[in-house]
């Protein structure tokens, strides 16, 4: 979720100049954030909010580069982001740096943050990078101090920063108590999930209305969706979309789909696709990369619109050619099956699904390696498919740590490794994957590589039958009739003793597996949703008893895939 504050006019420019973080705000801070007091500095700052496209800004750079040159310190923070941004002058980011350092010398603080954050982002000292942040931080200046909790939420080792959620705690409150509002929206969020404090949906909601009262983008759009649902306070759909249209008012980036979503979901408003899919073209219109995926599923499945592949083509192709992955993935499959007018390249297909797939988007990542295990388009190669499940499994797919550990028990790619196997199936039958717990069951059944223990295959057999997976009710009836009658009155005890009493869950069944971890007894789609891409752009500045193991039955060729 990252965040933005609000600059209407430099969105087109600032969508493709993002330092990724997974939450709210390790970000480069603007030109009008670093200039505050010297006029030179700030009458550039104020043009630059007015632009639209780069080239628009040239004479602006020209203009600043006289007071940079002299030593003025908000004119070299300037200088230094636009270079970084390549925007009005050929991206460079030596001489940002080098123009960052100049004003850090000279104590701009917003010049500490950003250097600091521009070395981590390249790759320099990691501890004497964060040294320049904490530098600021500790002087009291907010930005960093924000700064400052994100690397601690998101933990870096490489600069010597281990996950402390308590840390990034203290850094956000002392930056909220100075009235920041990206503080205030953070501290928010860690109250809303129970991030490293006591989740309080009503402390969460007023840190909300804090950030919001502020003129916070995400915070009020944040606001809006709980509203509109009635979360930490009463549901009141009026007041929700007051908020979401001032939002949009605002150009608030996220707003219309947030919106969107919440009528396409029927959630806080009544279900209206129609309404749903003009608000998708209007973020669309916006330069919204996400709303072009959202186009073309609903075009490919009629929702709110005639179903017509030709026009979810066309959009897939859009947001392709702006590399959106998930649009990449969705066109890799219309490529490879055809549809929508498309030509029929299997091969041109497989790299689109490898281009998004190195981009960490997990469908993508599936796709490959269901490929390579089933010899479909390349040469069957088992070692490439579990790379490439292991990759999916790194990035938090159940589903690839299930098929990795099938790959293990078989010795498909060359060699066992049960104990692997055995650790990925419990991690994968404590949240809820069926054929995991069938895997791991019969492991526990036969002994194979593992303790024997009839009790837990049962508990996983019976926990994978009543989620409906039929493989797992044939082995429950298999090992019933194998049991005697102690034998199983001992199972239907431990199973039912498992859950408490209640019929054994995922989240117990197969312990010692997580039994923290949540989970759902629902099997897995052939077809997972897609996860949120994890590549790291550019650094620029930014506006976060079975004895042998079952044959991995092959998944479903993959579908176009919705953003959620």
């Amino acid at each position: 979720m990252h965040v933005s504050r609000h600059l209407p006019c430099l969105a087109v420019i600032l969508a493709a100049v993002c330092l990724a973080t997974p939450r709210a705000e390790a970000r480069f801070l603007l030109p009008h954030e670093g200039a505050t007091s010297e006029t030179e500095a700030k009458a550039a700052a104020a043009k630059l909010r007015g632009i639209t496209d780069s080239k628009q800004a040239e004479p602006i750079f020209a203009e600043i580069s006289g007071p940079a040159n002299a030593g003025s310190a908000e004119a070299l923070f300037t200088v230094a982001w636009l270079h970084q941004a390549g925007v009005g002058t050929p991206q460079s980011l030596e001489k940002a740096k080098e123009a960052y350092a100049k004003a850090a010398e000279k104590g701009l603080a917003a010049a500490q943050n950003n250097l600091g954050l521009l070395r981590l982002a390249t790759g320099e000292d990691g501890k004497a990078a964060v040294a320049l942040i904490e530098q600021a931080a500790t002087a009291g200046y907010a930005p960093a101090q924000v700064t400052m909790g994100q690397l601690f939420l998101d933990g870096i080792p490489a600069a010597g920063i281990s996950k402390d959620f308590d840390q990034a705690r203290v850094w956000f409150e002392r930056a909220a108590a100075a009235g920041d509002s990206d503080a205030h929206f953070t501290l928010g969020m860690m109250y809303e999930q129970g991030t490293g404090v006591a989740a309080d949906q009503a402390v969460a909601m007023d840190f909300f209305q804090k950030a919001a009262d502020k003129e916070h983008a995400q915070a009020t759009i944040r606001l809006a969706v709980r509203t509109a649902a009635g979360q930490g306070t009463k549901a009141d759909p009026a007041k929700a979309r007051a908020l979401f249209d001032k939002a949009i008012a605002s150009n608030s980036p996220g707003a219309r789909l947030a919106l969107a979503a919440l009528y396409e979901e029927g959630k806080g408003f009544e279900k209206d696709e129609k309404q749903a899919f003009a608000l998708y073209s209007a973020a669309a219109a916006a330069g919204d990369l996400a709303a072009f995926n959202k186009l073309g599923y609903f075009h490919e499945n009629g929702l709110g619109v005639p179903k017509d592949d030709a026009k979810a083509l066309e959009w897939y192709r859009k947001g392709a050619e702006k590399n959106v992955a998930v649009c990449i993935h969705n066109l890799a499959v219309f490529t490879e099956e055809g549809r929508g007018g498309a030509a029929k390249e299997p091969k041109e297909a497989f790299s689109l699904f490898q281009k998004a797939a190195l981009s960490a988007f997990v469908p993508s990542q599936l796709a490959l390696a269901l490929r390579y295990r089933d010899g479909k388009t390349v040469p069957q190669d088992p070692q490439a498919a579990l790379a490439w499940f292991e990759r999916a499994m790194q990035n938090g797919n159940i589903d690839a740590a299930a098929q990795s550990a099938m790959i293990l028990e078989s010795g498909a790619a060359g060699y066992v490794n049960l104990d692997t196997a055995a650790r990925l199936y419990r991690e994968a039958s404590s949240k809820g994957h069926a054929p995991a717990m069938v895997q791991l069951g019969g492991l526990l059944e036969s002994g194979r590589g593992i303790q024997p223990d009839f009790r837990q295959a049962f508990a996983l057999y019976s926990v994978a039958s009543k989620a409906g997976y039929k493989p797992a009710t044939e082995k429950l009836e298999s090992l019933r009739s194998k049991l005697s009658p102690e034998q199983l009155k001992a199972a239907e005890e431990f199973t039912a003793s498992a859950s408490g009493g209640q019929p054994a869950s995922p989240k117990n069944a197969g312990a010692p597996a997580s039994p923290d971890s949540p989970a759902s007894a629902t099997p897995p789609k052939a077809s997972p949703k897609p996860a949120a891409p994890a590549a790291k752009p550019t650094p620029k500045p930014a506006a976060r008893p079975t004895p042998k193991p079952a044959t991995p039955k092959p998944a479903a060729t993959p579908k176009p895939a919705a953003a959620r």
